[in-house]
């Protein structure tokens, strides 16, 4: 395994070395009966679309409840993929549609580019409740990290 990092400053470096750290650990299995689906959403007036990845569980209730995720990484690295395991077992074990979305980074788009597709994918699955059946009074907002935990 690739070793620790000590120096954050290098940001692209980072990105690789913990890419080639995830990439070395033992790959869980996901839920069976969770689908998994890629979506782009509309993103922040005049910009790129935004990148958000759906669990949905097999069975899912009517209404259902929902999370809207953030991934970690200080809005510089992370992605949705590092989240997969966490957020189809939640979908899982929870019965609810987990909504986890791929924010553009820092520095390459700075503040507040990542904070803007994160209210823009939300609010995507505000407008978009009726389509998955959610129960509006049950949408949660999650994360670690710069996702908020």
């Amino acid at each position: 395994m690739p070793r620790p990092q000590r120096d954050w400053s290098d940001i692209p470096g980072t990105r690789e070395r913990m890419a080639e750290m995830r990439a070395a650990l033992p790959q869980p299995v996901l839920p069976a009966n969770v689908a998994i689906e890629d979506r782009t959403v509309p993103g922040p007036e005049g910009d790129p679309d935004v990148p958000v990845r759906l669990y949905r569980p097999q069975g899912l209730p009517q209404p259902a409840g929902a999370l809207y995720w953030i991934h970690g990484g200080g809005m510089v690295m992370g992605n949705v993929e590092m989240n997969d395991p966490y957020c189809a077992n939640i979908a899982d074990k929870l019965n609810v549609l987990v909504a986890s979305v791929e924010y553009r980074l820092a520095p390459e788009d700075p503040f507040p580019a990542p904070l803007e597709d994160c209210y823009a994918g939300l609010a995507w699955l505000w407008r978009s409740r009726e389509e998955f059946g959610l129960d509006p009074e049950r949408i949660a907002v999650g994360g670690a990290s710069a996702g908020g935990g």
